[in-house]
C-alpha cells in the first residue's frame, strides 16, 4: 500500500532550497533558484533532481528525454526538472520527517 507523505502548499514564492516539490508523479529537490521580472512581477525558475528517478522511468510519468540536460553535444544530466512559476503558482511540498 502507498501513503501519501505529509505536505504543505507553498507558492513560487514561498519555495527554499532543499524542498521536495511533488509534480507529475516526481519528487523533485529543489537545488538552484533563478528569478526574473515579468510585467513588474517575480517568476521563479528552481533547477531540481528528480529524486524517484526509476519510478519515473517505470510508470512512464514524464518522457525521459524530458529529464536530460546538455553541455554542447553531450547529455550532462538526465535527473533534471524544472520548478517554475509566479506568486499565483502553487505546489505541493513535502514536510520534513
Amino acid at each position: 500500500m502507498t501513503t501519501t507523505p505529509n505536505v504543505t502548499v507553498k507558492d513560487s514564492g514561498q519555495l527554499a532550497k532543499g524542498n521536495i516539490v511533488l509534480t507529475h508523479g516526481m519528487r523533485v529537490r529543489l537545488d538552484q533558484l533563478t528569478i526574473r521580472k515579468d510585467s513588474g512581477h517575480a517568476v521563479y525558475a528552481w533547477s531540481g533532481t528528480v529524486l524517484n528517478l526509476d519510478e519515473v522511468r517505470e510508470e512512464g510519468h514524464v518522457p525521459m528525454s524530458w529529464l536530460r540536460t546538455w553541455k554542447g553535444l553531450v547529455v550532462d544530466r538526465e535527473n533534471a526538472w524544472t520548478i517554475q512559476g509566479n506568486g499565483f503558482a502553487n505546489w505541493l511540498v513535502e514536510n520534513p520527517s
